[in-house]
């Protein structure tokens, strides 16, 4: 089920979570992991103080509850996974 249906928090999220999907699918076509993004990472993108302090602390339960893709989560912070 789609997180935000569950959640009931509807299209403020999907909005708000367009730079972060963006962010994160640019990482991951380079095959980039990170623990943590840096300022510089984030030049030039639209962020919210909680968006981007969730990204630059690596803070994926932040980026899951501000509608980050979980696969893409997954996929640019694998590190903080245990497999």
């Amino acid at each position: 089920m789609d997180h935000r249906l569950r959640d009931r928090v509807g299209a403020s999220v999907i909005k708000a979570s367009y730079t972060l999907n963006k962010i994160l699918t640019a990482l991951a076509r380079q095959h980039a992991t990170a623990e943590r993004l840096t300022d510089d990472d984030l030049v030039g993108h639209d962020l919210s103080a909680a968006e981007r302090a969730a990204l630059t602390t690596g803070d994926i339960t932040s980026l899951y509850h501000l509608g980050a893709n979980p696969y893409l989560i997954r996929r640019v912070f694998r590190s903080r996974f245990s497999v």
